[in-house]
This record gives C-alpha cells, sequence and structure tokens, in this order.
C-alpha cells in the first residue's frame, strides 16, 4: 500500500481513510472502536498510529517483534533484488518507525543489497523507492558492471 500511497500523494489521515476502506466484517468492527478511541483521545489519523493499532490487535508481540527483528537483519545475501525487495516491502509493515520518509525507506533499503549493487547506487541521488529497486535490477541485470 505505501507504494500506492507515494504514487498517489496521499496525506496520512488518506492513507488510513483508504486502509479502512478495504476492512470487512470484524475487521470493521475493530475499526469503529479504535475510531471512537482515537476521536476521545485526540490520536491523530496517521499510518503509523493505524499500523500500529492494527498490528496491536491482529498480530501477538511476539510475533510483531520477531518481524520487525527479520527487517532490520534483512539483506539480500542470494536472492534476487526483486526477491530481496519482496520480503522487504513485506517485512516493512512490521517496522514503520524504521521507513517513516521515502528516504529514510530508500537508504534502508540500498544498506540491504549486496555490496557490488550499492557500490553502482552510491553515485545515484536516489530519493524514490521504486526509483531504487529500478536502478537496482538494472545494475543487477547488468552483472554489477
Amino acid at each position: 500500500m505505501i507504494d500506492i500511497f507515494a504514487a498517489l500523494h496521499y496525506s496520512e489521515e488518506r492513507q488510513v481513510t483508504f486502509a479502512v476502506f478495504q476492512l470487512e466484517g470484524a475487521a470493521r468492527s475493530w475499526w469503529n472502536v479504535i475510531r471512537m478511541k482515537w476521536d476521545r483521545e485526540q490520536t491523530p489519523r496517521t499510518w503509523v498510529n493505524f499500523v500500529r493499532d492494527f498490528n496491536a490487535k491482529y498480530f501477538p508481540p511476539l510475533v510483531q517483534e520477531k518481524k520487525e527483528d527479520e527487517f532490520i537483519r534483512l539483506r539480500q545475501g542470494t536472492q534476487s533484488v526483486a526477491e530481496y525487495e519482496s520480503q522487504f516491502t513485506r517485512l516493512s509493515k512490521f517496522a514503520p518507525e524504521l521507513i517513516l520518509t521515502e528516504q529514510r525507506r530508500v537508504r534502508r533499503f540500498i544498506q540491504g543489497l549486496n555490496v557490488e549493487i550499492q557500490k553502482d547506487l552510491a553515485v545515484a541521488q536516489i530519493n524514490i523507492f521504486s526509483d531504487a529497486v529500478e536502478k537496482a535490477l538494472r545494475v543487477e541485470n547488468a552483472g554489477f558492471k
């Protein structure tokens, strides 16, 4: 979803609205309770707050911590760039505070790439995640040249 939000330049509140629109059944009921709590406590409707509360409800703390640790330790290793990007995107949901801005997300992604690819990306000023992925794929396909 984060790619959609970035591409469409969604505000924090609109990101939450978009996610909530997709909730059904018990998840929608959960949101109605959380929305009232947020209104009562004047909690800002931000993506980080939404993910935090959603994960608290639907992922036990031990699972969340394990996934956050996986994200922190994630490196490309023997994976292709596409496989690494998929893992990065999947696990980043468990540590949204580590990628609060697009630049932090790009930096963390690049730092997890193999050194050969990092070297080729070091000279480029990359500020958009999709650009970082695209350039890493190009370097990989060129055989790290």
